[in-house]
């Protein structure tokens, strides 16, 4: 949802680069600020990504002090020395990303997606979703930064072996030590597959969780 106020950011917040295709995520943190005009953030050198951003990049950034939002920003300028620092232009709207309507089920499964909009060629990665409702699901998996594109994802229910696809679209992403996390917000799904889906779901006791839940799943 877009949103007409904007963020009032403070020295020492925290903030997130997301990933991009380029680039991991890292953290970073707000060093200076002209409201309207730039922010500055420190730039972590020693952080895997930070060396492939570039000035002229447009990049999303996430924050979390008073409320979860992010926006998309060029990046003005990189300095190396006496500090590194990144100059980014002050936002001018924001987005919440909290795009959850219903509640969501943990699970542990594997599934797939499919770029829609990989040119020459459409490229699939393998995964685990970590947990589901009928808006959408939270994906796991050292795949490739895909946020803001439409895919195809794909899992089969481990007890019945019904095959489900449903077409989404990347909305966040989120690198961790354990991998990266994505959340997925489903789109165009039609009524037979929203039937099925939700059939799905409402399955997903605590009897059934403990069929398929894989040890050593990430928390």
């Amino acid at each position: 949802m877009k949103e007409d106020r904007l963020p009032l950011f403070e020295l020492n917040e925290e903030v997130y680069i997301e990933p991009t295709a380029a680039s991991p995520g890292f953290h970073a943190k707000v060093v200076g600020l002209k409201a309207k005009s730039f922010l500055i953030l420190e730039c972590p050198l020693g952080q895997s990504g930070v060396n492939q951003i570039r000035a002229g990049d447009s990049i999303w950034v996430r924050c979390f002090e008073n409320a979860v939002f992010r926006f998309k920003s060029k990046v003005l300028r990189i300095l190396k020395e006496p500090a590194a620092l990144m100059f980014m232009e002050y936002p001018a709207s924001i987005e919440e990303i909290n795009l959850r309507t219903s509640e969501r089920k943990k699970i542990f499964i594997r599934g797939s997606f499919l770029d829609l909009q990989e040119k020459g060629g459409r490229r699939q990665w393998e995964g685990y979703i970590l947990d589901i409702s009928d808006s959408g699901c939270l994906m796991w998996g050292d795949f490739v930064h895909l946020v803001d594109k439409d895919i195809l994802l794909s899992f089969t229910i481990p007890w019945t072996g019904e095959k489900i696809q449903a077409k989404a679209r990347v909305v966040r992403c989120e690198v961790t030590d354990k991998g990266i996390r994505s959340g997925l917000k489903f789109i165009d799904v039609d009524p037979e597959t929203h039937k099925r889906l939700m059939g799905f779901i409402s399955t997903l006791r605590e009897d059934e969780l403990s069929k398929i839940v894989v040890n050593g799943a990430p928390t």
